[in-house]
């Protein structure tokens, strides 16, 4: 079963697993921006923030995410008349699925974020945004670090479902090579084992993160 494996699968399993992570990457990165706006949206004063904020968070947590690949990709070039290359739909997609999910993450830990220190923000001068910034966001990270390692986790599994829209992401790179060969045992198994890999390297740097994120602060010299 070994001999599947020739230097033309090899490569063609690497490209896969490149593009892969290129999805994985560029929608998490998008999905936070996305996530950081609709989630201060949602804690927003002024209700049309809020009420639009709500409305993208429930409308992408409670559709499949496979509905919305299958919409981004049928449906919306005859809607709109702009039709997407099918990687680029896919991180559109990953996109604002991950963002809907990091906007509750980054809510819930700015709530968690004790209230006496933007009072104490605002005694000291700062502003809005300056509080935001220097005092909310980075004590809320030690809070969302872990939620978010998950879902990005999550993310890279989820990328396969980009197949569907003819990405020639990991899996579906192997249903061709598949195709070929005619072995679907070994190549199933390997593609199981680079996800496996893949995703326990990602687990490894966000625990990284949240250890560098979760000591103490250092005191300056007397």
């Amino acid at each position: 079963m070994l001999d599947v494996f020739t230097p033309d699968a090899l490569r063609a399993l690497w490209r896969g697993a490149q593009l892969t992570l290129s999805l994985t990457l560029l929608a998490s990165v998008f999905g936070l921006a996305l996530g950081l706006i609709a989630g201060l949206g949602r804690m927003s004063r002024l209700a049309p923030l809020r009420l639009l904020a709500g409305l993208y968070i429930e409308t992408f947590r409670g559709t499949p995410l496979l509905v919305q690949l299958f919409f981004l990709f049928f449906a919306l070039p005859q809607i709109t008349r702009v039709s997407l290359p099918a990687f680029n739909t896919a991180v559109l997609g990953l996109s604002l699925f991950a963002g809907a999910y990091a906007a509750e993450i980054i809510r819930g830990s700015l709530n968690a974020v004790d209230r006496g220190q933007v009072d104490a923000a605002r005694a000291l001068g700062l502003n809005p945004l300056q509080t935001l910034r220097l005092v909310l966001i980075p004590q809320a990270a030690r809070t969302a670090v872990p939620a978010l390692g998950n879902q990005f986790i999550g993310l890279l599994k989820d990328s396969s479902l980009a197949s569907v829209i003819t990405v020639s992401e990991l899996l579906l790179t192997t249903r061709g090579l598949v195709s070929i060969t005619y072995q679907p045992v070994p190549l199933y198994l390997a593609v199981a084992l680079i996800y496996f890999l893949l995703s326990n390297a990602a687990a490894r740097l966000f625990r990284l993160l949240e250890r560098r994120l979760n000591r103490p602060y250092r005191t300056s010299a007397a």
